[in-house]
């Protein structure tokens, strides 16, 4: 059977799609941290609030009140920070997402060409085999080994 005349640049493609693959798994990765930052932010913003809420009904003096909404405003600046640090994440994976997928559908192209080789080599050494034999039976029987 002749061999495949793209079977190195199936491999590589190959070996890019499982690298595609790896860092695409790599920026899920990292994108689900920073999700996780944020709603940890979140969480701690929206107990802060609360604490605050209470400290004020039990009263409080001017510095508190200002400290209070001095640190709730650095939580907002920290939980958008983080919200942006997300959206930048979901970004790059997305971005990885379609380079894995482009470099599926080269696997997937060449995988289609390498299965139409085989087929197109099993089909002539078929018809080569069939040659053989069809010259062998055109034989005088005499020249027959018996």
């Amino acid at each position: 059977m002749a061999q495949f005349r793209f079977a190195l640049l199936l491999t590589l493609s190959r070996e890019q799609r499982e690298e595609a693959a790896r860092l695409m798994q790599n920026a899920a990765a990292r994108t689900e941290t920073a999700r996780q930052k944020l709603i940890q932010v979140e969480d701690y913003r929206s107990e802060y609030r609360a604490r605050l809420t209470q400290s004020g009904q039990g009263g409080m003096t001017v510095t508190q009140w200002r400290d209070f909404q001095l640190f709730l405003s650095r939580l907002d600046e920290a939980a958008a920070q983080q919200k942006t640090e997300v959206e930048r994440l979901q970004r790059e994976y997305d971005k990885l997402k379609s380079a894995w997928q482009e470099c599926e559908k080269k696997v997937k192209a060449f995988e289609t060409l390498e299965t139409r080789h085989n087929q197109s080599e099993i089909k002539r050494e078929a018809r080569q085999e069939q040659k053989l034999v069809d010259e062998f039976n055109m034989r005088p029987r005499s020249d027959r080994p018996m």
